[in-house]
């Protein structure tokens, strides 16, 4: 039985410790030792790392309370190893987790809803509740959560026996067996739970809720804590200063700041669409609109369809627009009476092409420009391109 420092103190990263068995597994040793602060996983959160003797702690095995170390090298039995944890990890993932029990456990006191899924990743969290919360009910849980913070309220594991345990109160879907560790939080939260916790609410730091999303009938929040809330932070009010310079404005008025610019450019694309109409206008008027029409142009996709659309208003003719992209050409093609679907579906098929549309079918085409031609003029009668 390896004893796990972990529970006793979470905040031990650097330890000693007597190597029990070495054995080798398809290249990579399970070293055995008689204790470990190595948190090897679970409870959702995942497995610490670090190094034994300066070799990198690869993951870890469990049997029968016993916890293996992976490494490529083997290590002497009998003999003392040095172990290091990774601590800004460890202290990291505690927060992240420890801040997941606060909420969880609130959600479950004012409305009753259970978790039934938990993500701990290396830069996200995520909790599924089987209930659906509305923002101001989840912007009051964050207020509540860190009240929790503030009061820097112990936080403690305990084994209790399958006897122990039915007289317990505490938040768990699963039936559960053996010892069940409970891990504490006074006021806000018990929960049955194998992971490792920081020792008093004050050092989560703080709780974010970044984000709430409708999932599977219930409510699946996204949440930073501890150092991962203030990064975020920090990257926020980074970009705000930035965008206040751009702006000339204060921190209260960037939203509206924003909002002015995106009514401006709006006014502005109305504008150069007007522009352009009147451009492409002036171009028809130099073209033959009885003769099927192959233009090179330069624009955007919605350009290249504005000029479609004015063409096919004049004639029934019909008329390929394309704009070189650096890789290959976007395309626009129309025909009156819905009649471009069967020369697009031959151009895709030379020429490696993709798109859909009714009477105005865009996308792509790959291939050298005057194939294209080439091929349009064939299938369509056009006499001539015009390169614009």
């Amino acid at each position: 039985m390896t004893e796990l420092i972990y529970y006793n103190n979470p905040e031990v990263t650097t330890f000693n410790a007597r190597v029990l068995a070495c054995d080798a597994v398809e290249g990579i040793y399970k070293i055995l030792l008689d204790q470990t602060a190595f948190f090897p996983g679970g409870g959702g959160q995942p497995g610490d790392h670090g190094t034994l003797n300066g070799l990198e702690v690869l993951g870890f095995i469990e049997e029968e309370g016993a916890v293996y170390h992976q490494l490529r090298e083997s290590l002497e039995v009998d003999q003392v190893v040095e172990g290091i944890v990774a601590w800004e990890r460890r202290r990291d993932l505690m927060q992240q987790h420890s801040g997941e029990h606060i909420v969880s456990g609130l959600i479950h006191q004012l409305y009753g809803y259970n978790n039934v899924g938990f993500a701990l990743g290396e830069d996200k969290m995520t909790a599924d509740f089987d209930g659906v919360l509305s923002e101001g009910q989840v912007a009051q849980i964050e207020v509540l959560a860190n009240e929790a913070i503030y009061k820097n309220i112990p936080i403690t594991g305990k084994g209790y026996t399958q006897a122990e345990i039915e007289v317990a109160k505490y938040r768990s879907k699963k039936v559960l067996e053996g010892i069940i560790r409970l891990v504490d939080i006074p006021g806000y939260d018990c929960c049955a739970c194998c992971g490792v916790h920081v020792q008093a609410t004050g050092a989560i730091g703080m709780i974010k809720i970044m984000s709430v999303d409708k999932h599977r009938g219930g409510t699946r929040l996204t949440l930073l804590c501890g150092a991962r809330a203030r990064k975020d932070y920090e990257m926020k009010h980074t970009q705000i200063t930035r965008l206040m310079g751009q702006l000339s404005t204060k921190p209260e008025e960037v939203v509206q700041g924003v909002e002015r610019l995106v009514e401006e450019k709006e006014s502005l694309k109305v504008q150069v669409g007007q522009l352009k109409a009147k451009v492409f206008e002036t171009k028809l008027h130099q073209e033959d609109v009885h003769q099927p029409l192959c233009l090179l142009e330069e624009g955007t996709p919605f350009d290249l369809r504005l000029f479609v659309n004015l063409w096919m208003e004049r004639s029934e003719a019909p008329c390929l627009l394309l704009a070189f992209d650096g890789k290959g050409y976007k395309y626009a093609l129309g025909q009156q009476g819905g009649q471009a679907g069967a020369l697009a579906k031959q151009l895709h098929e030379v020429f490696n092409g993709k798109g859909g549309g009714k009477d105005i079918y865009q996308g792509a085409l790959e291939g050298d420009f005057e194939a294209i031609h080439e091929t349009f003029i064939r299938w369509s009668g056009a006499k001539y391109c015009k390169k614009v």
